[in-house]
């Protein structure tokens, strides 16, 4: 470890921007190297950090130190992330490196510039803004769901008023996958990543999103191997990516009239894929090169965010994001990830 942190010392120079950091991956992750300008970026002499709790260095606290170590630990990595000096928060580069037993990184402060902290910052209230926006909406708009979904299999209402009710429906299913894209959007992005069989949350987010869209023209093909090898992969956030694919697709078939999304998983070299191909209208090739580009929605209505989530989310996992057309009509979105 010290090795590499002699080598990254030499590379900062004269820079009085950086520092050298190293830090341990337990569970509650510790400073064991510094070196470097920490006085100037981290306002502590080296010797003050050594022993001090990571967490008390990243924005993200405790998680952020462990996710850093875990997306360093097969190959180098940049990561652009808040972190504190003083209890306060400044807007840092990290040029990661994993090492035995945990991670160095050369730390760049970006304060100087002012611009890269006030962003940091924003990013960090939009985040706060979303969450508190979502919790206020959601919970709400979920009773209202709920309510429109009972009338719906009622069974006793008059045409009319069942077509209303189906309107109406429909109108709060969109409401709330905007609210969830904007979320995770706002999210800032953090892994926890741990060795798992990547049927088991895609399975899951499809059984919800099924659930959700069970009394509507829109079902639901899976395609799924009876076996796969283990992949480290985050959960929570795999679980995400699915949804947000499965509720885009069930708009756009529901758009269309109804029709199934279909859902497959396969093994590929290196790691995995998963498609999701819907029988909605077929993007034009302009709107399929802007596809994951946030704020340019596919739809006549839509925040334009959902994709980008989920290519960043594959980004997050090593891997990418493409979108296609699919054979018939429709359109099909592929994402890869990495297994290890």
């Amino acid at each position: 470890m010290e090795q590499v942190c002699e080598e990254l010392v030499r590379t900062i120079g004269a820079a009085s921007d950086s520092c050298v950091l190293a830090w341990d991956d337990g569970s509650s992750p510790k400073v064991v190297f510094a070196t470097g300008h920490t006085e100037t970026v981290l306002l502590a002499k080296a010797g003050e950090l050594v022993g001090k709790p990571a967490a008390a260095l990243f924005a993200g606290g405790e998680r952020a130190a462990r996710d850093l170590a875990s997306l360093c630990a097969h190959v180098p990595a940049a990561e652009q992330r808040p972190m504190l000096r003083a209890g306060k928060p400044f807007a840092a580069q990290l040029l990661l490196r994993g090492v035995n037993g945990g991670a160095v990184a050369l730390v760049r402060d970006l304060t100087a510039g002012h611009l890269q902290a006030d962003a940091a910052l924003r990013a960090e209230d939009l985040a706060r803004f979303a969450s508190l926006v979502a919790h206020e909406v959601r919970n709400p708009l979920s009773a209202v769901k709920i309510a429109l979904q009972t009338l719906e299999r009622h069974g006793t209402l008059a045409q009319n008023d069942l077509k209303r009710t189906s309107i109406a429906l429909r109108e709060v299913l969109n409401i709330e996958l905007l609210l969830n894209e904007v979320l995770e959007f706002a999210r800032p992005p953090s892994l926890s990543l741990v060795p798992g069989d990547p049927r088991a949350p895609v399975e899951e987010a499809v059984a919800g999103v099924e659930a959700e869209w069970a009394a509507r023209s829109v079902t639901f093909r899976r395609k799924l191997p009876d076996r796969m090898p283990p992949a480290v992969l985050d959960p929570v956030r795999v679980r995400t990516a699915v949804k947000i694919l499965c509720r885009q697709a069930a708009v756009a078939a529901d758009d269309g009239g109804g029709g199934a999304v279909d859902i497959e998983l396969r093994e590929i070299t290196g790691g995995w894929e998963l498609s999701v191909a819907d029988p909605g209208r077929t993007l034009s090739p302009e709107l399929r090169e802007k596809a994951f580009v946030p704020f340019t929605p596919q739809r006549a209505r839509g925040s334009g965010l959902g994709l980008a989530v989920v290519a960043r989310i594959a980004q997050e996992h090593r891997g990418a994001a493409r979108i296609e057309e699919r054979p018939g009509g429709g359109n099909v979105i592929s994402l890869t990830f990495s297994a290890a």
